[in-house]
């Protein structure tokens, strides 16, 4: 897609980039979701505890190999939870290889008898991004009101946004509410970088 072009609103934004991400061929995405990986290890710092991902779905790229790593690096893992509309999410542990559930949205979710983390790092899927760091999601407000929760107890938590090379557009409209990205990885490697 054209990263120059300028769209009108968010919706339009989002149409256009989740477009360009579900026309991406399968080899492409399985190579994009390996180089993701290397990246995303050089970037999450040894000292993180707990790395929460997510569970592809729709076109996202694919993070499992990246936490699989993460995993055998020592990192605890944690995937996101949806408690309430508008509500921060929560994180459940979840170790490789262990069961999940359907929760809402049609996602996996590890099942309520593990226990709740806190990450110290939070890799996150989004429709488009900007080399400012603004992120575009998919309307929810999720992720927005999770990273500024997040951010108000932990200083250094590191918000890494992770898409193909295609996602990435020249500006995306940014609210008050919307929370910058501290970095964002894709195929191609660090795009934008603003500390946490």
């Amino acid at each position: 897609m054209d990263s120059t072009r300028l769209f009108p609103d968010k919706k339009s934004l989002r149409a256009q980039c989740l477009a360009a991400r579900e026309r991406i061929a399968p080899d492409e995405a399985k190579a994009a979701s390996l180089e993701v990986a290397k990246h995303l290890l050089n970037l999450i710092l040894d000292s993180v505890a707990v790395v929460a991902g997510y569970r592809a779905v729709r076109g996202e790229l694919d993070v499992f190999e990246a936490m699989a790593r993460l995993s055998g690096r020592g990192h605890e893992l944690c995937l996101p939870v949806v408690v309430a509309p508008r509500e921060p999410l929560i994180f459940r542990r979840w170790r490789i290889g262990h069961a999940l559930e359907i929760g809402p949205y049609g996602i996996e979710i590890p099942p309520a008898a593990e226990p709740e983390l806190i990450p110290g790092a939070v890799i996150v899927p989004l429709a488009a991004f900007d080399k400012a760091g603004h992120r575009l999601g998919y309307g929810a407000g999720f992720y927005d009101a999770t990273i500024h929760r997040l951010r108000q107890s932990q200083k250094n938590v590191q918000i890494i946004g992770v898409a193909f090379t295609a996602q990435q557009v020249e500006h995306i409209p940014a609210e008050p509410h919307d929370e910058r990205l501290g970095a964002v990885v894709t195929e191609k490697g660090i795009v934008v970088g603003h500390g946490s």
